[in-house]
């Protein structure tokens, strides 16, 4: 039988979620509200909260724009970068 069911998906859906939010409310420095004002510290559950964090339910990033994709890993071009800078340390 299999445990992949939909209340299953549902707590993986929150579990995600949550992991996002925290990641979220720990590495940037200051939040702005709804309400206009500035929290420096928000705790992960006001975050989830918010109108915006929604889009985080569902997708892992709200769009497709460079800032919010953030940077992909090339594994080719990585080991290629590597390799020029041994060389380069080298000569």
């Amino acid at each position: 039988m299999d445990k992949r069911n939909k209340l299953w998906r549902h707590r993986q859906m929150a579990r995600v979620f949550k992991a996002r939010m925290i990641l979220y409310a720990a590495y940037r420095h200051c939040i702005i509200l709804e309400d206009s004002s500035i929290d420096s510290h928000p705790h992960w559950f006001e975050l989830a909260k918010e109108k915006w964090a929604r889009v985080y339910k569902t997708t892992g990033t709200p769009c497709n724009c460079s800032m919010c994709r953030g940077e992909k890993y090339n594994r080719k071009e990585y080991k290629k970068e590597t390799l020029r800078i041994i060389k380069e340390s080298l000569d």
